[in-house]
């Protein structure tokens, strides 16, 4: 076998396996070299301001393509920095590698200055944490790839040692890359998962993340599952899409809160589908009925007990339930699933002349393609936006739902123009969120990528606002911030800007962004009246 040096084997590696860019911000260490390797052999790298940002748009890589993103770092300050990502990747089940310098072996134990240990800080926050050697690193990279895929997924993370990353090594550069591992439900529970929805009266699906697990064949099993047996459907807020939001039998976003309880108190079985309760609400589940729980992986968290588990590939497990059920004894009428998804969207529209959230969102569906590729921030507007935003496509829409952390919006966007050049993407996100991953905008300039940032802008974290006036306090407080003039700071980068302050206004300056032919993004800020938040949150569930 011929040998390589380590940087480019492990370059090569990646890109046997398909991958064909890298997210990050290097260091002065075996990152450093690992660049001009991807540079020599046309690797992209994506060179962001923030290290968070690389991991969170390396993780939303990893979710379109269904291979691991990879990002890269530095060592000490600059590992730590991506932590909140790959905390995203963990907690979010996205498959990521990330790679980080360290100090070679004579100084690793010698070493005092910007010494951290990456694998016993990363050990919470990933399902491998470990670092290459000369004699290890393929079969360490393979090791990591499986884990990272191996439902549920999520990150995996390895130091290069800097003295090692030009070192000779095996050239060992097969793809990591495997057939995805499609078990298959045991008969005995698909016969009595079948037994159980077919005896139903008021049935009820729940769809979690997990549904955006497999080759894509699910989401047709998922839709010829629900209309044979007429299934009302909710869904995560992850799993929007999975079954378009324009369906008849679609019942909107489940959040376990007040809104569905029309809905949950007539239900007699909730057939839970891909449903990892990491997208749940973190307090006791208040359901009784029985539960058919259907997923690739086993109901292991037990934050629901199920009756009934089958485990395995979740489209075919779909299909064989259907082959083992000729009728059902569903009662639900469409127009129950019309006028529950009538009363949502009448409980959170407001009236007025105010530019309030609600408008915002239904303004931009309006006017944005039904195809667009939409991110959400977390903050006061993400409740409103994952209840009110229509998806039309599997994985047309994307949000931090189970770590639920602020200023993942333009990351998100960011990475899914980069992997859909020729699509248009959005993201609706608090000006909150975004003034944390404001940097990034030069980010989207040099790499041309024509995203538009809607910002619900009122310079205040809304969602603490409400919060402490539910606690009972007279008055919010720490919760104000400056923000920059959104249209000059747009115009200073390159990019595009727009302020808008009523719906009219807001409607132009979208037109205008979806018009724009100079390749920029485009920030278009509405100047939205916050005070309506608390009445809307109080509606959708308890805070």
């Amino acid at each position: 076998m011929t040998s390589l040096k380590l940087g480019e084997a492990i370059t090569r590696k990646l890109g046997n396996s398909g991958i064909n860019t890298v997210f990050g911000l290097p260091g002065g260490g075996s990152s450093s070299d690992l660049l001009c390797y991807m540079g020599d052999l046309d690797m992209e790298f994506v060179l962001t301001q923030n290290e968070t940002t690389a991991a969170i748009m390396a993780s939303v890589y990893g979710e379109v393509t269904g291979k691991p993103g990879v990002c890269l770092s530095d060592l000490g300050p600059g590992a730590l920095s991506m932590s909140t990502g790959i905390a995203y990747a963990l907690l979010d089940r996205a498959p990521l590698i990330s790679l980080s310098d360290r100090y070679g072996h004579d100084s690793v134990d010698y070493a005092l200055r910007q010494k951290v240990s990456h694998i016993e800080a990363f050990k919470p926050l990933t399902k491998l944490a470990s670092s290459l050697s000369v004699s290890n690193w393929s079969s360490m990279l393979n090791r990591g790839y499986t884990v990272s895929m191996t439902p549920k997924r999520g990150p995996v993370h390895f130091d290069v040692p800097n003295d090692i990353i030009n070192k000779d090594v095996d050239e060992d550069t097969g793809s990591f890359c495997r057939d995805a591992y499609r078990l298959t439900a045991d008969e005995a529970s698909l016969k009595a998962a079948a037994a159980l929805i077919k005896k139903a009266k008021f049935p009820v699906a729940i769809v979690g993340l997990s549904i955006n697990t497999g080759n894509g064949e699910q989401y047709e099993h998922l839709k010829a599952f629900i209309e044979q047996f007429g299934i009302p459907t909710f869904k995560t807020a992850k799993a929007k899409g999975s079954l378009s939001d324009y369906h008849e039998l679609s019942l909107g976003v489940f959040m376990g809160g007040r809104l569905e309880t029309s809905i949950m108190d007539k239900c007699d079985l909730i057939v839970g589908i891909g449903l990892d309760p990491v997208e749940l609400l973190p307090k006791k589940w208040r359901y009784t009925q029985p539960v058919v729980y259907i997923s690739n992986d086993s109901n292991d968290q037990e934050m629901y007990r199920a009756v009934v588990e089958a485990v395995g590939d979740i489209g075919n497990t779909l299909h064989s339930i259907r082959e083992y059920m000729t009728d059902c004894s569903n009662q639900w009428k469409l127009d129950e699933v019309a006028s529950y998804r009538n009363l949502v969207r009448v409980t959170l529209e407001t009236s007025g002349l105010a530019l309030t959230a609600d408008k915002v969102i239904m303004i931009s569906q309006e006017e944005l393609p039904k195809d667009v590729l939409m991110t959400a921030d977390v903050g006061a507007s993400k409740l409103l936006v994952i209840e009110l935003w229509e998806s039309m496509n599997p994985q047309s829409f994307f949000i931090s739902n189970g770590l639920a952390t602020m200023g993942f919006g333009l990351p998100a966007a960011m990475a899914l123009q980069h992997v859909y050049p020729n699509k248009v993407v959005a993201s609706l996100t608090g000006d909150g969120g975004f003034m944390m991953r404001l940097p990034e905008i030069a980010t989207a300039v040099q790499n041309k990528w024509p995203v538009i940032s809607i910002i619900f802008s009122d310079r205040r974290l809304s969602l603490m606002d409400v919060k402490q006036v539910k606690k009972g306090y007279s008055k919010p407080f720490g919760t104000e911030f400056v923000a920059p003039d959104y249209v000059k700071f747009a115009e200073s980068l390159g990019a595009n800007g727009w302020s808008a302050e009523t719906e009219d206004e807001l409607r132009l300056a979208i037109r205008q962004a979806l018009a724009s032919t100079n390749g920029m993004p485009s920030i278009i800020e509405a100047k939205i009246d916050p005070s309506t938040y608390h009445e809307q949150f109080e509606a959708i569930r308890e805070l």
